[in-house]
């Protein structure tokens, strides 16, 4: 087990190297302005954070859409399928791999956002609120696509994966242009909407998402441990 996660920080060593710069980047990018602007307003500052925690989350979502192209050799999954529990230990080591990255990158960046937030005197709950929102959304996204990335193999599966955004983002375009959105109220509403709902002090949403997203992510492993042995037919020899 854990010579196969040590295989996947080597196999993905340059990407793991191409994801640091854009988290320094960032982390630098928001405690760099309290050092030097003496002005910087609250909202400018979670302005900087959220900015950041979108840029790292996608890069980072980028980077788990490549997980599996490197292993996907039929010459791979025999060796792996004839060795004793072979494939739940494959399975296991990219769950884990995956999940650990987003911890490290959710922690790295919670430490810059104090340090910031140190700095010009900023409560950063919001800043919080809003990583942990994207870092397990990520998180339950990668739960959702791996199955069908092991099932068809990294091209299909993503084909998949496009297909099913696509249909969601056409969902809400068509429910925008036609539907009832008197339900939202105004911009200003709903902007007071969502700072209620980030610093609201018992937020059930926020408490109860990371068991949901682990349970779900737990549901997938083992989903992508049964289809493991069937993508075979989508991948090179």
């Amino acid at each position: 087990m854990f010579g196969l996660i040590y295989k996947e920080i080597i196999v993905h060593k340059k990407q793991l190297l191409g994801i640091l710069p854009v988290l320094l980047f960032f982390s630098g990018w928001v405690i760099v302005p309290p050092i030097t602007t003496a002005d910087l307003t609250k909202y400018e500052f979670l302005l900087l954070t959220v900015l950041s925690t979108i840029t790292v989350t996608i890069t980072l979502g980028m980077f788990e859409q490549g997980m599996f192209n490197a292993d996907e050799l039929r010459r791979w999954q025999s060796y792996i399928a004839s060795t004793p529990d072979g494939i739940r230990n494959h399975i296991t080591s990219k769950y884990i791999f995956n999940i650990s990255l987003s911890f490290i990158t959710m922690t790295i960046l919670l430490l810059t956002y104090g340090a910031a937030g140190a700095i010009g005197d900023f409560d950063i709950r919001a800043s919080e609120v809003v990583l942990m929102l994207a870092i397990w959304t990520q998180i339950f996204i990668t739960a959702i696509e791996t199955p069908f990335i092991i099932r068809f193999g990294s091209k299909y599966g993503n084909y998949i994966r496009m297909i099913l955004i696509a249909l969601v983002t056409f969902a809400f375009i068509v429910y925008g242009l036609f539907g009832d959105v008197s339900v939202f109220g105004s911009l200003e509403d709903f902007l007071k909407w969502a700072n209620d709902f980030i610093n609201k002090d018992s937020n059930y949403v926020i408490m109860l998402m990371p068991s949901v997203v682990l349970a779900i992510y737990y549901i997938s492993y083992r989903l992508s441990c049964i289809f493991y042995l069937k993508g075979g037919e989508y991948y090179d020899k």
